[in-house]
C-alpha cells in the first residue's frame, strides 16, 4: 500500500503539486482571517456569584446572603474550591473548577442552586448576578473623554459612544466609569406640605405608583388588534410636577404646588479626571474569537467618526491599546521564524547543493501555511503560545526531507533516474521518516494532559507541534518526491 501511494505521487506528480500548492494557498488566506491574541483564549475555571443588597453590613451579608449560597453550592459536582466574602452592600462567592469542567453544564448547576438560594434571602435583596471569567473579558483598549464640558454633555457623548461601540462588529462591551447617573431630586415646602396636609410617604407614594412601567396588553376591536400603551415612566421635570397627590375641595394638589423638581446627579462612588480635568472612561473588550488588531480598529475608527460631532472643549484620548504589544510581539516572533527558517535553509543549500537544498527548503514554508490551515479549521487563535510552537518546529521539520533527498541522492549517484531515485528513497525513508517524527511529538504530548491553568494554556504549544510536524511527514515522503521528480538534480542517465 506504501508503495502504491508512493509510486501514484510520482506518476501523478502534478496532480500532487496542484493541490499541495491550493492547501498552501488556503494557508496563506487562513494566516491572515485568523484573530490575533496576546495569549490563548482559555476558558478560566473560575465562576462568580455576586448578589448585591444596598445598605446591608459585612455580619448580615454573611448570616443572609454567604451562608444559604454555601448551603446550597457546595452540593454541585465537581466544585474544587469556594470562597465567600462579604462585604458592605453586597455579597461575593468564588466557585474554582477543575480546568476541564463543562462550562456550560456548571454554569447551568450554578443557576439552579442560585435559585434555589433565593428563597432563603431577604426580600430587599437585589437579583443575583453570575459572572464566568476568561481572557476575552479583558479590556483591550480604554477611551477616555475629557475637557472644559459640562458634566452633563460628558455623559451624554459617554452613552452615544457607548451605544455605537457595541453595535460595532467584535466589540462585546464599553464599560463606563466616571459618569454619574441623572435623577430628578424633588425639593418639598414644608409649610406648604403641612398647609395641604400631605404627608412624606403620600408624595413618595404618589411618585413611585406613576414612575413605572405598565403592560396594558392589547384592545381587539372590529377592525382589527390595536396596542394599548400606559404612560407610566417619568421622563421629565413636568411629568412630576403635573402628579395630583390629593383633592383638596374643589381643587387638586399637585406636587407643583408643594415642592420643586431639579435635574441632578447622583452621589459619586469614584471620581475620574484625566490630565487635572474631569473625565469619562470607556474600557472596550472584545467577544470571544474576534481579532483584537481588528476590533481596536474599528474602536478608533468609530471614536474618530463621532468626534467630528462633539464640542471643540471635548477631548479624547486612549490610556492603553493592547493591540500595539500583540502586533509588536506577532512581528518579533514572525521575524524570529523568517531568521530561523532563512539559516535552516543556508545550512540545507550548503550541504545538500542549491538545487536540492531548495527542494528541501520548500518543506517550509509548505508545512507552515498547511499547518495555518488546519490551525484556522480548529478554531485556534493567532497568539503567542502558536508562534513559539512555530519556531520551534523549524529545525525539526526538514529532517524529514533531508532524509529522503540524501537517499534519493545516493541512488541517482547508483544510476537511478531521479523519478525512480526519489520513488525508491520515499518507500525505504517511509516508516523512519513518520517513527522519527511520532517520537518526537511524543516528547510533548504530555503537555496536552497537563490539567491546570497553565496546562491548558501550554497546550497550545505541543498541538502547534502536531499539525506543522504532521504537515511536514505529508511534504516529506509525498510533495517531495513528487517535486524532485521533476526537478531534482539531473543523473547520468537523464543526460
Amino acid at each position: 500500500m506504501i508503495d502504491a501511494l508512493i509510486d501514484g505521487a510520482i506518476k501523478r506528480r502534478k496532480v500532487v503539486l496542484g493541490v499541495t500548492l491550493i492547501a498552501c494557498l488556503f494557508g496563506l488566506f487562513a494566516y491572515f482571517s485568523m484573530p490575533r491574541e496576546a495569549q490563548p483564549d482559555i476558558d478560566l475555571p473560575y465562576i462568580f456569584v455576586v448578589v448585591p443588597f444596598p445598605g446591608v453590613s459585612p455580619e448580615d451579608a454573611e448570616r443572609l446572603l454567604v451562608k444559604p449560597l454555601e448551603v446550597q453550592l457546595q452540593t454541585i459536582q465537581g466544585v474544587k474550591h469556594m470562597n465567600a466574602v462579604a462585604r458592605q452592600d453586597t455579597a461575593i462567592v468564588t466557585l474554582e473548577f477543575e480546568p476541564s469542567f463543562p462550562k456550560e453544564k456548571a454554569l447551568n448547576d450554578v443557576r439552579a442552586k442560585v435559585d434555589l438560594a433565593r428563597g432563603r434571602f431577604p426580600p430587599d435583596a437585589e437579583a443575583p448576578i453570575i459572572e464566568e471569567e476568561n481572557f476575552s473579558d479583558q479590556p483591550v483598549i480604554g477611551i477616555v473623554l475629557h475637557g472644559a464640558a459640562p458634566e452633563r454633555e460628558l455623559a451624554r457623548i459617554s452613552r452615544d459612544l457607548k451605544e455605537r461601540l457595541e453595535a460595532s462588529p467584535g466589540v462585546q462591551e464599553a464599560f463606563e466609569s466616571g459618569a454619574r447617573e441623572e435623577l430628578l431630586d424633588v425639593n418639598i415646602d414644608p409649610l406648604r406640605m403641612e398647609a395641604y396636609n400631605v404627608t412624606a410617604s403620600d408624595l413618595a407614594g404618589v411618585i413611585s405608583r406613576n414612575n413605572q412601567l405598565v403592560p396594558a396588553g392589547a384592545l381587539r376591536a372590529g377592525a382589527g388588534m390595536f396596542a394599548m400603551k400606559v404612560p407610566g415612566v417619568v421622563q421629565n421635570p413636568a411629568d412630576i410636577l403635573a402628579l395630583p397627590v390629593k383633592k383638596n375641595g374643589d381643587r387638586i394638589v399637585t406636587i407643583g404646588d408643594i415642592g420643586s423638581v431639579r435635574r441632578t446627579f447622583k452621589e459619586p462612588d469614584f471620581i475620574t479626571r484625566f490630565n487635572g480635568q474631569p473625565a469619562v472612561a470607556l474600557d472596550v473588550s472584545k467577544r470571544s474569537g474576534a481579532n483584537i488588531l481588528d476590533t481596536v480598529a474599528t474602536v478608533r475608527k468609530v471614536v474618530a467618526d463621532e468626534e467630528k460631532h462633539w464640542p471643540s472643549t471635548v477631548k479624547v484620548d486612549f490610556t492603553y491599546d493592547n493591540s500595539d504589544f500583540i502586533a509588536r510581539t506577532l512581528t518579533v516572533l514572525e521575524s524570529g521564524i523568517m531568521t530561523a527558517s532563512l539559516l535552516v535553509m543556508m545550512i540545507v543549500v550548503a550541504a545538500l547543493g542549491i538545487r536540492q537544498g531548495l527542494i528541501v527548503g520548500l518543506a517550509i514554508p509548505a508545512c507552515f501555511l498547511i499547518a495555518f490551515m488546519m490551525i484556522h479549521a480548529d478554531g485556534v487563535t493567532l497568539n503567542q503560545m502558536v508562534m513559539f510552537g512555530m519556531v520551534l518546529a523549524v529545525g525539526i521539520l526538514v529532517d524529514g526531507g533531508i532524509v529522503v533527498v540524501e537517499y534519493a541522492d545516493r541512488k541517482m549517484a547508483e544510476g537511478l533516474p531521479k523519478d525512480q531515485a526519489f520513488a525508491a528513497a520515499g518507500k525505504r525513508m517511509f516508516w523512519p521518516v513518520v517513527n522519527g517524527t511520532l517520537t518526537t511529538l511524543c516528547a510533548f504530548l504530555p503537555f496536552m494532559f497537563w490539567n491546570t491553568i497553565s496546562g491548558k494554556f501550554m497546550s497550545y504549544l505541543p498541538l502547534t507541534l502536531f499539525f506543522v510536524l504532521g504537515a511536514s511527514i505529508f511534504v516529506a515522503l509525498i510533495f517531495t518526491p513528487a517535486l524532485g521528480s521533476i526537478f531534482g538534480r539531473k543523473t547520468a542517465v537523464d543526460a
